[in-house]
């Protein structure tokens, strides 16, 4: 059936959480006013990986049968609810901390580059909504950006959330460290280890990214291990140890709050026990 259709725009989610950018968990469905349209002009939905792509019964113009449909029913756009199959998706994307309401999206705003049309984000205070956001892509904006390629193609693209890695060492076992560090291949120095206490009342060492704010990601992109830096009884620095290869990497629904001297930032904690 589709060989028999032509693709009239296509709509790409990226996310740089995910592996390859490809964002899985977003679904994008018509709304009433958009699917009463496609019912009656025979237009198709191919629901993909990480997006959509829309198509029109082929032989006839593009032009002038957006025209038509926007003269006959005063319609100017097609229009689309965004769904999240996650539940997580608010915590591991780049959003305002405190922000509740719609993600949008409109043909209208956007930034054309090597003929990807990227849609600008827009945030809407709008709460208790059904579906977390929408995507209005206007006939002329269609028409507009498929000149060359033939079909227009629209980009949606987020952020993984970026966060202060901290974390809590709590020694159970009583073993004696010399000095205890965090290291791994990545550029990035951990502020500590403070003593401090836990929410649950247990003391603990306190090893923080400090200012280096991480990215969180699906795959385990960053990895530090523990690390001993034990001393003869001399004084000598000796070649450091290995407490814990791999540390664990955050889950994103675990979210706190730290803040410095003016900003207020959202952190991963992590618990680890010796």
């Amino acid at each position: 059936m589709i060989e028999k259709y032509q693709r009239l725009f296509q709509l790409d989610v990226f996310h740089s959480y995910f592996q390859k950018d490809i964002c899985r968990c977003l679904e994008f469905n018509a709304e009433p006013a958009t699917e009463q349209l496609m019912k009656r002009f025979r237009f198709l939905i191919r629901k993909q990986i990480n997006g959509i792509g829309f198509y029109v019964k082929g032989g006839q113009s593009t032009e002038a049968l957006l025209s038509y449909i926007e003269n006959a029913t005063g319609q100017d756009s097609f229009c689309f609810q965004i769904r999240s199959n996650n539940p997580d998706f608010n915590f591991f994307t780049e959003l305002p901390p405190n922000w509740v309401g719609q993600l949008l999206y409109d043909s209208n705003n956007s930034t054309v580059h090597d003929q990807q049309v990227n849609l600008n984000q827009e945030l809407s205070g709008n709460a208790g909504t059904l579906c977390m956001g929408k995507v209005t892509l206007r006939f002329a904006d269609i028409l507009k950006f498929s000149e060359q390629t033939g079909f227009a193609n629209f980009e949606i693209k987020y952020q993984a959330r970026a966060t202060q890695w901290q974390y809590f060492v709590i020694n159970r076992s009583s073993v004696s460290f010399d000095g205890l560090s965090i290291s791994g291949k990545q550029n990035i120095d951990f502020d500590g280890p403070e003593q401090v206490q836990t929410a649950a009342g247990e003391a603990a060492l306190l090893f923080s990214s400090g200012n280096n704010f991480i990215p969180l990601s699906e795959a385990a992109l960053y990895r530090f291990d523990l690390m001993n830096l034990p001393l003869s009884a001399d004084g000598t620095a000796l070649a450091p140890q290995i407490i814990i290869k791999g540390l664990p990497t955050p889950i994103p629904e675990w979210i706190g709050q730290v803040m410095d001297k003016t900003n207020e930032h959202l952190s991963s904690p992590m618990y680890v026990y010796l």
